[in-house]
């Protein structure tokens, strides 16, 4: 018998011989069975708490195999949520029909001897597990990361040292700390939200100041012919740099421009380009969206027809507004007399689901397919599409021959 008997209560503990008589009762064939018996015991002082169960997806085994980082994250405040490098999972916690026993000394038959004298080892139960936490695939939560970052946006150098600006700036490693979402996840937000490093740290630009540097850039564009020929970077930096910082000024150029292939070089020296230098053309509608929210950003409910002559005023010469280059951006009410629009952000809803149905039904009672889809659409996922959204937070009917849909719950 092994020497582990001689640690725990012998009158607790089956011997070999009993063994053999239970084995006889069952008609088992001892020569079927290895020589190694593991018999297991409780034990005195049971702690349950010692170890947590979590079941994870492939994703997630992938990346503890690889030794890649996986994060818990979450305030005392917040719910706490699994990060891989690119993923984020809910942890809920969930219950096991059945009992789950911790042996840290068992031994896997595999890993048994199939021959030799028959023998007992005794296996201390340490803990008994009742439930386990699962993951779900969820969305990151980065709507703190907006908060975060509109508490002390960058209004330009000058701006830095006043009061109002003295609050806490963020590094990446800081913003990680902070926000429910993996590393991939929190760098699209932070394009989403055309968030910049300075410095070392991530800042929004205040509207009023990204204001400034796009109409300047806009200006220096059309002066110079660029609206057609392609902005050169580095000689619209050169210009504007006693006015703006040169790392704001191309991070305004990344967001509203695309990058282009230079432009034919001329034989002229004197007009010669270098071929290293990066050339953008400003991007149509990302150029009009800015000047539709600069009309609507702080002016209620606007006439339709009105903002539309303003809007398109507003843009560079040659630019077409549409508006399709509104959506998810504002609202229009075409029952209403005269016909209005309204500044109306998908990125000030809710996050959660459920809430975020719940606003939008309380800013409209009726919606059609092609109103809601833009503030819903960032909701979907890999398995969930619009569709099934509105399927389960929704009912539809027709109205005047249209599809509709209408809250499933009385709306207060």
């Amino acid at each position: 018998m092994d020497t582990e008997m001689d640690n725990v209560n012998s009158g607790d503990l089956r011997s070999l011989e009993d063994i053999k008589q239970v084995m006889e009762y069952a008609k088992i064939d001892p020569d079927e069975v290895k020589p190694a018996i593991q018999s297991i015991y409780f034990s005195e002082e049971l702690d349950n708490d010692a170890v947590k169960l979590l079941e994870v997806d492939e994703s997630v085994l992938t990346a503890l195999h690889a030794g890649d980082e996986v994060v818990i994250r979450g305030e005392k405040t917040e719910g706490a949520v699994l990060c891989t490098s690119n993923k984020t999972y809910d942890i809920k916690e969930a219950e096991i029909s059945n009992c789950m026993l911790l042996l840290p000394e068992m031994v896997w038959s595999k890993d048994l001897p199939d021959k030799g004298e028959q023998i007992v080892n005794y296996r201390q139960v340490t803990s008994v597990l009742h439930n386990y936490f699962e993951l779900r695939p969820c969305k990151p939560k980065v709507k703190k990361l907006k908060l975060l970052l509109e508490r002390n946006m960058y209004n330009g150098k000058e701006s830095e040292e006043d009061e109002e600006h003295m609050d806490e700036k963020y590094t990446f490693q800081d913003l990680l700390n902070l926000v429910q979402a993996s590393e991939a996840e929190i760098r699209v937000a932070l394009t989403k939200l055309q968030a910049c490093n300075l410095e070392g740290h991530w800042r929004v630009l205040h509207f009023d100041f990204l204001t400034q540097v796009l109409n300047h850039i806009i200006q220096l564009s059309e002066e110079n012919d660029w609206l057609k020929s392609g902005l050169p970077l580095d000689d619209c930096c050169q210009t504007l740099e006693e006015l703006f910082p040169r790392p704001v000024i191309e991070h305004v150029i990344n967001c509203y421009a695309d990058k282009i292939s230079s432009p034919t070089s001329t034989e002229d020296d004197d007009l010669h380009m270098e071929i290293d230098t990066a050339f953008y053309t400003l991007n149509e509608d990302k150029i009009c969206r800015f000047f539709a929210e600069l009309c609507l950003r702080n002016s209620g409910k606007f006439n339709l027809q009105e903002f539309l002559s303003v809007w398109e005023q507003s843009v560079p010469t040659g630019m077409k507004t549409y508006l399709h280059q509104v959506e998810g951006m504002a609202l229009i009410d075409r029952s209403s007399k005269p016909q209005v629009i309204w500044y109306f952000p998908v990125e000030n809803l809710p996050e959660e689901v459920g809430e975020r149905f719940e606003a939008l039904f309380r800013t409209r009672e009726k919606w059609t397919l092609d109103e809601i889809s833009p503030f819903i659409r960032d909701l979907t996922t890999e398995k969930v599409d619009v569709g099934g959204l509105l399927l389960k937070y929704a009912r539809s009917s027709l109205q005047n021959g249209i599809k509709v849909f209408n809250s499933r719950k009385n709306i207060l």
